[in-house]
């Protein structure tokens, strides 16, 4: 049976989560991407590097975020928000950082993180990370639970 997640459930769901997908669209284009995020009861945040998903995102900041937490197939959770991308600097960035210190995007073997104003060997290529925050709009969350007798009464219609 599907229901509605409640407040408290939506909120507990996305603050023990690391993981999601953040959905953002310009012109034609449509993309979806896993993240790693921290939710600080008012914003997701998340780090990125420039490629595509920032430049769309430089056209159109609406995004829609999404979490989910599948128990087995009879029973799963799922959030939904919708929010507002916003990339941060100055006292914003670091207090983001000090959050998303734990969480990390994915670099090739021959990269590194690298921050401004701190030294780095001439000999690595140096990503610097865009750090960005979601402003909520909406949250929605969902759950299915099949029902108990749900499986002998399907077993009897197809017997």
């Amino acid at each position: 049976m599907l229901s509605e997640l409640t407040s408290d459930m939506i909120e507990s769901m996305l603050g023990n989560q690391y993981y999601g997908r953040i959905a953002c669209a310009a012109g034609s284009r449509i993309l979806i991407e896993p993240m790693m995020y921290y939710y600080d009861g008012h914003y997701i945040y998340g780090l990125t590097r420039q490629g595509t998903k920032t430049q769309l995102l430089h056209q159109n900041p609406n995004v829609a975020f999404e979490i989910d937490e599948a128990i087995s197939l009879d029973i799963w959770r799922s959030v939904v928000i919708e929010g507002v991308y916003e990339e941060l600097q100055e006292e914003d960035r670091d207090y983001a950082l000090y959050l998303l210190k734990k969480r990390k995007i994915p670099v090739f073997a021959d990269e590194r993180f690298g921050y401004p104003d701190v030294p780095v060997p001439a000999d690595l290529k140096v990503i610097y990370p865009v750090v960005y925050r979601i402003q909520i709009m909406s949250k929605t969350g969902r759950c299915y639970q099949r029902h108990p007798h749900s499986k002998s009464v399907q077993a009897a219609h197809l017997g």
